[in-house]
């Protein structure tokens, strides 16, 4: 296995339909617009990762069935490491079911599939360590623990999304050791009982070594470490899916905050990673290179050119140790 981060998480199969109302007992409806795509949190951290450079890992759990088989493909052709993907017969691959009306509301339904297993995963610990990140994507409380006692063990940076299903979890005791903790404002609030007001979010940030990013939609995202509070707006663009935002979101700040320690700026590549991510359909289709990134981003007056150069500064390293 080889990366820079490593991702521990769920890979979808995603099924979206558009609806005009939601359907009564019985109803048949013909809509004008649905797609099948690959989704899931910790594989549209991946992809969004892998698309602006970094060399990524997966760890996850698919189905030996044809939509298992076509991701692997497809994460192996972006460039992902999926040596520590998990393939099981006689499973089938996750399913993630939207039924999406004009104003943003519907239901969601999903098939956990090979998903059920990822607890019961036994990943490579030496090959994980080579990495500097890892990430957990969703409320998986042994694998938590046993990703967070690896990055603690290795003096990894251990970053964690835990998602809408995560109550499970032990937050005082994987907080106090995790760097990056991302979270919108319904989690914040569910299971902490927290708004993202300047003094509770300090406060807040105060009872753990890092440092808490709420991403809050159309309204930007916060992050604060307790003493630094930053903010940044979300970039205008013409919203057609916002699927895996969320996600992209995340995989921009990580790969910034690494790379420059900056809290304001990795909150700004966030901001535009997401903001490119939702002008097309399906959670992976708009993922951004870091080129486009960073187009976005000196369009609007900022600038990353130090963190542009990080990726300069390996590729060199890499070429001499090949020669």
């Amino acid at each position: 296995m080889a990366g820079e981060v490593v991702v521990i998480g769920r890979i979808n199969t995603d099924v979206v339909m558009r609806i005009e109302s939601l359907p009564g007992p019985n109803d048949h409806f013909i809509t004008d617009e649905g797609y099948i795509s690959f989704g899931g949190s910790a594989c549209n951290f991946a992809t969004q990762s892998a698309r602006l450079g970094v060399p990524t890992s997966l760890v996850s759990c698919i189905g030996n069935d044809l939509y298992g088989r076509l991701a692997l493909k497809e994460l192996s052709q972006i460039g992902i490491d999926t040596s520590q993907i998990l393939v099981l017969d006689q499973q089938s691959t996750g399913i993630f079911f939207l039924a999406e009306q004009p104003n943003g509301t519907g239901f969601v339904f999903t098939e956990p599939g090979a998903n059920r297993f990822l607890e019961k995963h036994i990943f490579d610990e030496e090959a994980i360590a080579k990495a500097r990140i890892v990430h957990m994507a969703g409320g998986f409380p042994m694998m938590n623990g046993r990703a967070l006692e690896v990055a603690t063990l290795n003096g990894m940076i251990f970053s964690l999304d835990p998602g809408r299903v995560a109550g499970n979890l032990d937050f005082p005791k994987v907080l106090a050791k995790t760097d990056l903790f991302f979270v919108n404002e319904k989690e914040l609030k569910t299971y902490f009982d927290t708004t993202p007001t300047e003094k509770s979010l300090k406060m807040f940030a105060k009872n753990f070594p890092g440092i808490v990013i709420v991403k809050r939609g159309k309204k930007g995202a916060i992050a604060t470490d307790g003493f630094e509070y930053c903010t940044s707006q979300a970039f205008e663009v013409k919203a057609v899916d916002t699927l895996g935002a969320g996600d992209a979101f995340a995989a921009g700040f990580v790969t910034a905050w690494t790379r420059s320690e900056n809290i304001e700026k990795a909150l700004h590549v966030g901001n535009a990673v997401s903001a490119l991510t939702i002008t097309k359909q399906g959670a992976q289709n708009g993922q951004p290179t870091l080129k486009e990134v960073s187009k976005l981003l000196k369009d609007n007056g900022v600038s990353i050119d130090a963190i542009l150069r990080t990726f300069g500064e390996r590729k060199r390293r890499k070429k001499r140790y090949n020669k």
